[in-house]
């Protein structure tokens, strides 16, 4: 599906290979028809958690993962994983707003599952939110 972006007209194939090429996350599953809208798209997305790891590592000297609760880890986890969502807006066009939230730690697979969707600017954020709760029952 093609979405209007100001001037710009890009299909879901196109963001999924934006988003896999200039971040650190895997495209899972596109979710944009369950979104049941033509002014979005959405995706879910995994990260591996050692490129977490990593991450915490190099930014947070004082941050040791071996002596936290791993409820916290998780939340350290989750919230990582949707600044890193967030800091998409860097590659996707000016006229677009983004929203993401994190739900699982999948331990087999050995990364953080998480939502994204991706909207024209014209789209207010009260829609976006409906939208990410829709989705998220729809997640696994």
């Amino acid at each position: 599906m093609y979405v209007l972006f100001g001037e710009n007209v890009i299909h879901n194939d196109e963001m999924k290979e934006i988003i896999e090429s200039k971040t650190d996350f895997k495209v899972i599953k596109d979710m944009t028809k369950g979104t049941k809208r033509e002014d979005v798209h959405a995706f879910c997305l995994s990260v591996k958690i050692s490129i977490l790891n990593e991450i915490i590592e190099e930014e947070y000297d004082d941050f040791n993962l071996s002596e936290m609760e791993e409820d916290d880890i998780f939340d350290e986890y989750l919230s990582l994983a949707e600044e890193m969502a967030l800091d998409m807006e860097e590659f996707i066009p000016e006229e677009a707003i983004i929203d993401a939230k994190a739900y699982k730690w999948d331990q087999s697979d050995k990364d953080i599952k998480i939502i994204v969707i991706i909207g024209n600017d014209q789209l207010e954020e009260r829609k976006l939110r409906d939208i990410m709760k829709r989705l998220l029952t729809q997640a696994e």
